[in-house]
């Protein structure tokens, strides 16, 4: 008996499908959604996860209209629906029927546990953040050395025409090593990069992919980090604790390389703007000067004219206090001669005008009663 002639690709996929259709009827199934995408079409394709496994999973346009709530990353939810065939990739799939949240998922309520004792450490407040230098001379950049992001921020770097030296600090991105990995990146960096600001990042991905970037000893890596730090990880709409660590968040790492450097013509517009600053001031002061030396020329005195006022000026003060002697001596002229006369008046001589007589003892001249007479 020779063997079975061979199945093709879509025949054995069909028998998947109809084998899996006959073993398992509609059921639930219980887990933490990722890597949730909703297509123009209005179909919303997602994974359901749990610590070891993860299914892929599909809700018709039909469907999601009708829950009345947004599925996002990490909720944790119960879905109900059947096993299918998605046969052009030969992947096997639930298509979902009817969605249940129940809670956050726990990846994300650890990371939001995290969040919330790191901050009661004042690890994200706004005091510890230090300004990013307006002219930095070499930026150091902590991402995987062959994935996007650092192709981006190159990129950037030479349409701006920067003239910046990039230094790369090649870390593992994502993975149970690439925490390890970005720390001793930033710290090699702070010892030896000699650099004036760090970028520190990595291109879109899912949930799972950015986690790295939420793990407690990076974000302690990067709040602690001397050099001012820049936070690109993902896409704009991804958060990750990084973000809140570091100095500067951008949206993605080729926002980053836009914030961190100017490009050549902003550059050489700010100098023509400051140049023409400086030369009005200068021409003002230098007019202002000029004004206001033909105002002091124009109100001079010649010399001469200088030396009569002051003359006139001498004589009238002598003049003054030739008055105010002559008046000083009259008046002290007229005092005198008052005491003068009141002097006269209450004097011996004119008490022995009037009659009266002086009696002297012979002795000592003394006459002390009516006895001594």
């Amino acid at each position: 008996m020779g063997r079975p002639g061979p199945l093709t690709v879509t025949e054995l996929t069909q028998m998947i499908a109809s084998t899996l259709d006959a073993a398992f009827p509609p059921l639930w199934v219980e887990g933490e959604l990722a890597d949730v995408s909703t297509s123009t079409s209005g179909h919303v394709y997602f994974n359901l996860r749990d610590g070891s496994s993860q299914l892929k999973a599909v809700m018709f346009r039909r469907t999601a209209a009708r829950l009345p709530f947004t599925p996002e990353n990490g909720s944790h939810v119960l879905v109900s629906g059947k096993l299918s065939v998605y046969e052009p990739r030969g992947e096997y799939q639930i298509v979902v029927e009817e969605m249940e949240p129940r809670g956050i998922g726990a990846l994300q309520a650890a990371i939001q546990k995290l969040y919330e004792r790191l901050s009661e450490e004042g690890l994200f407040d706004q005091e510890r953040k230090i300004p990013l230098p307006p002219f930095p001379s070499a930026v150091g950049i902590v991402t995987s050395s062959t994935g996007a992001a650092i192709r981006d921020i190159q990129k950037v770097l030479r349409e701006r025409e920067a003239g910046m030296r990039v230094v790369l600090s090649p870390a593992l991105v994502q993975g149970e090593n690439a925490p390890q990995s970005i720390v001793d990146a930033i710290r090699l960096l702070e010892d030896h990069g000699d650099v004036d600001l760090i970028i520190i990042g990595r291109g879109g991905g899912s949930f799972e992919d950015l986690l790295a970037f939420s793990d407690e000893g990076v974000v302690r890596a990067v709040a602690g980090c001397l050099i001012p730090t820049v936070s690109a990880v993902g896409h704009e709409i991804d958060t990750v604790l990084t973000d809140m660590a570091a100095d500067v968040r951008a949206p993605t790492p080729s926002a980053a390389a836009q914030i961190v450097a100017k490009s050549r013509p902003e550059v050489e517009a700010t100098l023509r703007h400051l140049m023409s600053g400086l030369v009005s001031s200068a021409r003002w002061k230098i007019e202002n000067a000029r004004m206001m030396l033909l105002a002091a020329q124009s109100g001079l005195v010649p010399p001469q004219h200088s030396l009569q006022r002051a003359r006139m000026r001498l004589d009238e003060l002598g003049f003054r206090m030739q008055n105010r002697v002559r008046t000083t001596l009259s008046e002290r002229g007229s005092h005198l001669s008052r005491l003068d006369g009141l002097l006269a008046s209450m004097g011996p001589e004119s008490v022995l005008k009037r009659g009266y007589a002086i009696i002297l003892k012979q002795e000592d001249g003394a006459v002390r009663g009516s006895e001594d007479v």
